[in-house]
């Protein structure tokens, strides 16, 4: 059991303004894990302030760290599955098993990370906000849940554990690889007076990349049964399986106890990529999902909501197979399930009631 105390988490928060426009600012939290260890992280940070606070630089440096979660340390499991047309068991172990030991595969550690920021914000006039930032967030070692590890040749120690065990394959959590992933976020809100209410004008758009860096780490026994420990697929679901780029157009109006607001949302693209074939790989292109939500206020303790999603009931491209079987499971699925763009319901209302007390 993972516990902690007011004693094994602690934080002290610190910060000075150096002038009236220059402030500076740090935080040091250390942490203890009854099963796991210590770790302290620390941030950085300094905001400065231009032409009457029209306008205001920012900028901030920190550490990170995540701690294998109990899951990835127990989860023990063997499955039988049913894909390609045949019939299979796989066995996932967990990390402190004498499997994992056999195959050289070290305990788990922890996750670091390093961020670091810049933007801008500004007012330039009265109900116009603008802001641009830039992010870095390097993780080492994250922890990633592998390819099937699976050999039939059973003079190597995976085909050796495989038999012992009465598998077809086995699958692990491992500190394997180390990311890179940098961005930007540009957002602008407008306000003004319209009639007898007021409209809200706003528009968000980010842009990122992850990529791969360094070697993926495989332990020698995998990599001598000529395993990817860490296929192409897999990769898929760092680099490429949630949308690089998204753009939020906002139209809100309120009116005395009424509001609406319309959100047009353009999820960018996202390519799954074939586990050892590039010429099966799928990219599913861009869609438009709009939103609609409605809410008056009844009394000053009471509210009612209407949420219309995915207004004009888009859906996701079709999966192509490539005339790979395995692909959709054998035609289980007709939109795509193993990347993660938006989802294939289509058109969806709520209503609820709001109380306050």
């Amino acid at each position: 059991m993972r516990c902690a105390t007011i004693l094994a988490c602690m934080r002290r928060w610190m910060h000075a303004d150096v002038t009236d426009d220059f402030l500076l600012s740090g935080a040091v939290r250390s942490e203890n894990y009854s099963d796991f260890g210590n770790n302290l992280s620390y941030k950085l940070a300094t905001r400065y302030k231009l032409l009457d606070d029209k306008y205001v630089i920012r900028g901030s440096y920190s550490t990170g760290f995540r701690a294998p979660s109990l899951h990835q340390i127990h989860l023990s499991i063997i499955q039988t599955l049913v894909s390609g047309g045949t019939i299979s068991n796989q066995g996932t172990f967990d990390n402190n098993s004498s499997v994992l030991r056999i195959l050289e595969v070290p305990k788990l550690k922890d996750e670091k990370a390093q961020n670091l920021t810049f933007g801008i914000g500004a007012r330039p006039m009265t109900g116009l906000t603008l802001s641009a930032d830039f992010y870095q967030v390097n993780v080492k070692d994250r922890i990633v849940y592998t390819s099937s590890i699976a050999s039939s040749d059973t003079s190597t120690t995976v085909g050796k554990v495989l038999k012992d065990y009465h598998i077809t394959s086995l699958k692990l959590f491992t500190n394997a690889v180390s990311t890179k992933t940098t961005g930007i976020d540009l957002v602008a809100n407008y306000k003004m007076a319209v009639g007898p209410g007021k409209m809200n004008l706003g528009v968000s758009y980010n842009q990122n990349k992850t990529e791969i860096v360094g070697k993926i780490t495989t332990p020698k026994p995998i990599a001598d049964a000529g395993v990817d420990i860490f296929d192409r697929k897999e990769q898929s679901r760092i680099l490429s399986a949630r949308p690089s780029k998204k753009l939020i157009l906002t139209l809100g109006y309120e009116m005395g106890k009424f509001d609406v607001v319309l959100n047009n949302t353009l999820f960018g693209s996202v390519t799954w990529q074939h586990a050892s074939d590039p010429s099966k790989d799928q990219t599913f292109g861009s869609k438009w999902i709009t939103d609609l939500y409605l809410n008056y206020d009844v009394t000053s303790n009471v509210g009612l909501a209407i949420a219309v999603n995915n207004l004009l009931n888009v859906y996701p491209d079709p999966i192509n197979t490539h005339g790979d079987f395995v692909t959709n499971l054998g035609g289980r699925f007709k939109y795509p399930w193993e990347v993660n763009q938006f989802g294939f319901n289509g058109t969806t209302l709520s209503a609820n009631v709001k109380m306050r007390f």
